[in-house]
């Protein structure tokens, strides 16, 4: 009878570590999800709706080479460098600034020329790396860049 009873004990104590690794489990996702800063949120959306400052549709593209540019603010009090840049084939970038001075704006040009692209719809991301030294701290983050349409 006591075995009986020290086995229930022990699955009781295993379920509770397992509910509570559980509840850890999503309030940690819960919370980092929170504090995804409005730069990030198209790597946790759906590329169809291309419509954030960090995506662009270029539409229905025929013939000619065409050019969007995206901004990025630098909110910070050093300089923000940008470090990578990760393209997908055929879409070109172009970044006139690698480092942004506090306050102003770096300007970065997504290239797509439809006489080398396959036609049909596309949806490409391209992410730029940057990294920013503040009171002592380095902070590197990826941006993506959507950009989507269909060449004909």
């Amino acid at each position: 009878m006591r075995n009986i009873i020290i086995n229930l004990n022990f699955g009781i104590m295993k379920l509770q570590k397992l509910i509570m690794l559980s509840v850890a489990v999503f309030a940690f996702t819960f919370m980092g999800y929170g504090q995804v800063e409005p730069a990030e949120a198209p790597m946790f959306g759906n590329v169809r709706g291309v419509n954030s400052a960090f995506s662009h549709n270029f539409g229905k593209v025929t013939g000619a080479v065409q050019s969007y540019n995206f901004k990025i603010k630098n909110n910070g009090k050093t300089p923000l460098h940008i470090i990578d840049i990760k393209l997908p084939e055929k879409i070109g970038v172009t970044v006139v600034d690698m480092h942004i001075k506090p306050g102003q704006e770096g300007i970065i040009t997504a290239t797509i020329d439809p006489t080398v692209m396959n036609k049909g719809k596309f949806a490409e991301q391209i992410i730029i790396t940057t990294k920013q030294k503040d009171n002592g701290i380095t902070t590197t983050k990826e941006i993506p860049f959507v950009v989507a349409g269909e060449v004909k």
